[in-house]
């Protein structure tokens, strides 16, 4: 069953990438939390599809459509973890942004994200996956 998530995640980047947040919903659970990291210029947990859209949307009028290139994939059962660059170009203000960001995607029986965890290190994504 992980490997049919692994598959989920990168069609979610896929779609993401694409322009298709509703295709990313879709795949989560509706009690879904988004957690960002103190580091981030948006920090804290989100919940449910209107929260993680609001943290989308924080993003979005800061710097516009982020795009991610996923680097590394690790299959954890039940947490899949992924190591991508991010980047992002706001046409009107001319603010970029180009890093690496690792994201623990959780599932919880089924195949719906149920939890998604943001770090700027690798060790501690790895870490919080039950994978260090």
């Amino acid at each position: 069953m992980s490997t049919d998530r692994v598959n989920l995640v990168r069609q979610g980047f896929e779609a993401w990438n694409s322009e298709d947040p509703q295709w990313v919903l879709e795949h989560m659970s509706p009690d879904v939390e988004w957690v960002a990291p103190e580091r981030d210029p948006f920090p804290g947990t989100y919940k449910g599809f209107e929260g993680v859209q609001e943290f989308w949307t924080r993003w979005r009028n800061a710097v516009g459509q982020l795009k991610f290139t996923p680097e590394e994939v690790i299959d954890g059962g039940d947490h899949i973890v992924v190591i991508a660059h991010r980047w992002a170009r706001n046409e009107i203000t001319g603010l970029r942004i180009a890093d690496k960001i690792a994201q623990v995607f959780t599932f919880d029986g089924e195949d719906k994200c149920v939890r998604v965890q943001e770090f700027y290190e690798r060790s501690r994504a790895l870490q919080a996956a039950g994978l260090d």
